[in-house]
């Protein structure tokens, strides 16, 4: 029987110096392998799996693997990172380039797999689909930011040899961790396994999955066929809009609960710019928007999480007077353009500022609201199922992880959830590091104000679990963006944890961690003492404490930043000090090397 061997045992994959390599055959079957002119033999157990564990002295390639008929050429011996989470693990190298493209370099020594996105709530697949890519050209856009800037930061600043970085990526947004569990593990958590009974019921996802798809499709189809301005071609650049109403972009007034709402607006470009690159940037909007200059749609964002932003071609542009038009479509959640972000177009020599000034508005439809889908990426054991149990064994250094914000409806369990998907990574991976991110900051419209600060302690909490480390990002984040841009000291911040704990560097990769908290009752005082504190400083102002007494009042106070300690009179002592207790606390704290301190809570 001829072999065969899952997807990441294919051209251009990157292997560690100790490496197991697994596939499939006949019961009992002999199978051997060869790798840089060393043979490995083996025997195949009576499911027909059989595994190599394939040995290298040195970094480098590219090499051959063959096993049995199977060849896989363009192999290089490096060093391999696990990398995954849920959105903000996932989000692009493509949504970076705005602020950071200067950052953002062709790397052939960087290449990736990436797991197909799928979900199997029955039982664990053996293998995933999938293929190897070097982060350069078209690729490059796609891959994952986060773990782009980690390896970029592995290879530029660590003052490593040439070997090459693999990653292997396991994310899709919207995942809690239970959805990283295996059954086993969920089964000791009855309010979760009853979730997964829900949905693993044989074709129950594709049954519910084209159902949602037909309803909402009728319901944009019905919109479109009712919309005015798709009807009389609103966004034709000679469209008589002269009795429309006018208001400022951000004005949601007279927008319909649900619908489409058109907007247009005269722009000039100067005489002399209309060649070279023009950008636009037309920050986020709820649900979709489409964008039409000079009567030409240039971009278009179907949901409301990505940014809106595209190069629009020199020659749709001309000298003077241009005009744009925006269609914005609330499907489930009222059409509206976010505040906050920005709105403009960058030219050379100049930019259109798209806040400024009026804008024409008209409703094209209005509707009832979009019934809502079954988001199955939220339910437990799925993604485990699908993309993480094929890989599980692969050999690596180490994992990265940016997950969390799909928890903190219940953030409570979150330590403990974490610990067994920690306990169980190891178990097939090897006693690894993990490197965990902590969530940015975000005011959660939908949340308590503070469930964020409560996942992002428990997270803290997570770093008594042996050889794991966490990236902060308290800053790094947006009020008003559950997925900030700045994915690189994301990155940055996980690879310096990477070169100090596996690769031996030494350097500071942590922030201030509280490590104790007294109250000197003859001073009325609090004074925290911080791990990694030196230099220690404030940002945007004074840092203030939350304090939580016996007799169940909250009293917030400034600090102030004595040495590397952080002091605040408090009268009698409190029985709790928080510090960074909300979704997007204002002010962050940083040691002399910039990192921030993470948020905390601490009973005296």
């Amino acid at each position: 029987m001829k072999v065969k061997l899952p997807a990441i045992f294919s051209d251009g994959m990157v292997i560690g110096k100790s490496a197991k390599i697994w596939g499939w055959a006949g019961e009992n079957q002999s199978v051997t392998a060869d790798f840089l002119g060393n043979k490995y033999e083996t025997l195949s157990d009576k499911t027909g799996r059989f595994e190599f564990t394939l040995k290298s002295e040195e970094f480098g390639g590219p090499f051959v693997i063959t096993i049995e008929d199977k060849i896989i050429s363009d192999v290089y011996v490096g060093r391999v990172w696990l990398c995954g989470g849920q959105s903000n693990m996932e989000g692009p190298v493509s949504r970076t380039r705005l602020p950071l493209g200067e950052y953002i370099k062709d790397d052939p020594r960087i290449r990736v797999f990436t797991a197909e996105k799928g979900l199997n709530f029955e039982h664990p697949q053996t293998d995933v689909n999938g293929k190897w890519n070097t982060a350069t050209g078209d690729f490059l856009d796609e891959m994952f930011a986060v773990p782009y800037f980690f390896a970029r930061n592995l290879i530029c600043e660590a003052g490593l040899d040439d070997a090459p970085i693999g990653l292997v990526c396991i994310a899709a947004g919207g995942i809690p961790i239970e959805g990283f569990l295996p059954e086993k593990i969920v089964r000791e958590h009855p309010e979760i396994h009853e979730r997964l009974l829900l949905v693993n019921k044989p074709g129950e996802v594709k049954r519910t999955t084209l159902k949602d798809e037909k309803i909402t499709q009728a319901w944009h189809n019905a919109l479109n066929e009712n919309d005015k301005g798709l009807q009389e071609g609103w966004f034709s650049s000679d469209y008589d809009d002269s009795n429309w109403q006018t208001r400022a972009l951000l004005d949601p007034t007279g927008s319909p609960q649900h619908g489409a709402v058109w907007m247009r607006k005269d722009f000039c470009i100067d005489n002399d710019s209309t060649d070279g690159e023009f950008i636009l940037n037309f920050g986020r909007v709820e649900n979709s928007i489409t964008v039409y200059i000079n009567g030409v749609q240039v971009t278009d964002v179907a949901y409301m999480y990505p940014p809106c932003q595209c190069a629009v071609p020199s020659n749709l542009l001309i000298a003077g007077e241009n005009k744009i038009t925006i269609r914005v479509v609330g499907d489930r959640n009222n059409p509206c353009i976010v505040p906050g972000k920005e709105y403009s177009l960058l030219y050379p020599g100049g930019r259109v500022d798209f806040l400024t000034g009026k804008w024409k508005w008209r409703v094209g439809a209005e509707a009832e609201a979009c019934p809502p889908n079954t988001y199955f990426f939220d339910y437990p054991c799925g993604v485990y199922n699908f993309m993480l149990a094929p890989l599980l064994g692969y050999s690596a250094e180490g994992l990265i992880w940016y997950q969390g914000e799909s928890n903190t409806a219940r953030p409570h369990s979150y330590k403990s959830l974490f610990t067994k998907f920690a306990n169980h990574i190891r178990e097939n991976f090897g006693n690894i590091p993990i490197i965990f991110t902590q969530l940015a900051n975000y005011v959660d419209p939908h949340g308590s104000g503070e469930n964020w600060a409560v996942l992002r302690e428990q997270q803290r909490q997570c770093l008594s679990l042996p050889d794991t480390a966490m990236a902060v990002a308290i800053d790094c984040g947006e009020y008003n963006d559950l997925h900030p841009s700045d994915k690189k000291s994301v990155g940055d911040r996980l690879a310096l944890h990477a070169r100090r704990i596996v690769y031996g560097e030494d350097i500071i990769s942590d922030g201030p961690i509280v490590k104790k908290v007294e109250y000197i009752e003859a001073e009325q005082k609090v004074i925290i003492h911080f791990k990694h504190s030196e230099g220690l400083w404030a940002k945007n102002g004074r840092p203030t404490l939350q304090l939580l007494y016996k007799d169940g009042t909250v009293h917030n106070v400034f600090a102030a930043i004595r040495g590397n300690t952080l002091e605040a009179t408090v009268g009698t002592s409190p029985r709790t000090v928080r510090f960074g207790w909300a979704d997007c606390p204002a002010v962050p704290i940083y040691n002399a090397y910039g990192l921030p301190a993470s948020p905390f809570e601490v009973v005296i």
